[in-house]
């Protein structure tokens, strides 16, 4: 009987061996693994910010000095410096820019439509199209991590997912040109999402010292390695986003600090709270040297500047009916968009964008062609009301004409 009990652990023994992969298989193995992964966009890995506090980690904690921790300190409040004076000239690039292709485009096309409507009509098409299908370009075969906002994966990455791809400098640079073409072309989305994500990858990149793979780093700025120093960091760029885009640095924290971190430091907020000051500064400063006419189209009051001078001071209490029945149905609306978005977005991704990046290319310029078709064809539906140029007290404000300001809004 024992014979027969190890006879049976032998053959046992020699079928489980059987079913192990040699090195050449687990190589293949490991090759295909490698390259699904590659396909997918990468693999998602966590990322882990903790403290590890064990004898090696006290041992090197006690031979840092109080000169090395003021340094470290120093460096801190010198990167939030310049994560703000980038993210701001970045917001400053895009907004500059999508005026500029705004104003151009409107003007061309106020100056065909006194000749012809269909004329205009299909260069105005024409340039909305150029300018999204330069977008959707950039992002599906130079930066396809740049796809859409971008605050879901840094949201992902400063709670410990690291997604492939999300941060890189080609990552930035498609965000920066995607917002400008999407943007400027007429579709109907904006720059404040992109905006948080642009903060982050400026954030990150100025962290890690640069881009070694575009051979622009620097040692001077190899500083934070861990990947609790790179959260802080890109937790101010995200800030510095949101502050960007509506020129508010509370605003900014209060992003930071509900919307996308579960954690949080009282020697961060003061950081976070400088980066999103620095930016507003420069975005302002920025808007009032362009207001000289040094900058083309751009000015106050444009597409995608928010600038509110003057408003109504008090209310009163017949309003307020009025006002809660445009919140109600406010809410129904966006419930509404939101079901529908989740539907269409679900039978995209099953259906659609599995066959291939010239799909998507495809998608992207017939929502272009419908949405300049509809824009362009609006105001065609309502009378021109004649501007009272003569009566001064009558507080209307004509609509400028076209020139360097491109306020078309009126």
């Amino acid at each position: 009987m024992l014979a027969n009990h190890f006879q049976n652990g032998i053959e046992t023994a020699r079928l489980v061996w059987s079913r192990i992969p040699n090195s050449d298989e687990s190589q293949l193995l490991d090759d295909a693994v490698g390259i699904l992964k590659k396909n997918d966009g990468g693999g998602v890995e966590s990322l882990d910010y903790e403290v590890i506090e064990n004898f090696a980690y006290r041992e090197e904690q006690a031979l840092r000095g109080k000169l090395y921790v003021s340094y470290l300190l120093v460096v801190k409040w010198f990167f939030a410096l310049l994560i703000g004076i980038c993210t701001g000239l970045a917001a400053v690039l895009i907004n500059i820019a999508v005026e500029n292709f705004a104003g151009w485009k409107f003007s061309v096309t106020f100056d065909i439509i006194q000749k012809s409507y269909i004329a205009g009509f299909v260069v105005y098409v024409l340039i909305n199209l150029a300018l999204v299908y330069s977008s959707v370009y950039i992002i599906t075969q130079f930066a396809p991590a740049a796809a859409g906002s971008g605050i879901p994966e840094i949201k992902g990455y400063l709670n410990g997912v690291d997604t492939h791809g999300i941060l890189l400098f080609r990552t930035l640079v498609g965000k920066i040109f995607g917002s400008i073409g999407s943007v400027g072309g007429g579709l109907a989305l904006g720059k404040e999402g992109p905006l948080v994500h642009t903060g982050a990858c400026i954030a990150s990149l100025l962290g890690q010292g640069g881009s070694t793979k575009y051979h622009i780093n620097s040692r001077w700025f190899q500083v934070f390695r861990s990947d609790r120093d790179r959260r802080d960091l890109v937790t101010c760029g995200c800030a510095a986003g949101v502050a960007a885009a509506f020129r508010a640095p509370v605003g900014g924290v209060l992003f930071a600090l509900e919307e996308v971190t579960s954690w949080w430091r009282s020697q961060l907020m003061w950081r976070v709270f400088f980066t999103s000051a620095v930016v507003a500064v420069v975005v302002r400063a920025a808007m009032g040297w362009c207001k000289s006419g040094k900058c083309g189209h751009f000015g106050s009051g444009g597409f995608i500047i928010w600038d509110i001078s003057d408003g109504q001071e008090d209310y009163s209490f017949a309003e307020l009916f009025p006002m809660a029945i445009i919140g109600v149905i406010g809410g129904l609306l966006g419930a509404l968009f939101n079901q529908l978005t989740l539907y269409i977005t679900t039978w995209r991704r099953n259906y659609l964008h599995k066959k291939g990046n010239r799909v998507k290319i495809i998608e992207a310029c017939v929502i272009s062609i419908l949405t300049s078709a509809i824009s362009f064809g609006l105001p065609l539906l309502r009378k021109c009301s004649p501007c009272p140029d003569s009566d001064a007290t009558s507080g209307i404000e004509c609509p400028r004409p076209p020139g360097m300001y491109g306020n078309y809004v009126n």
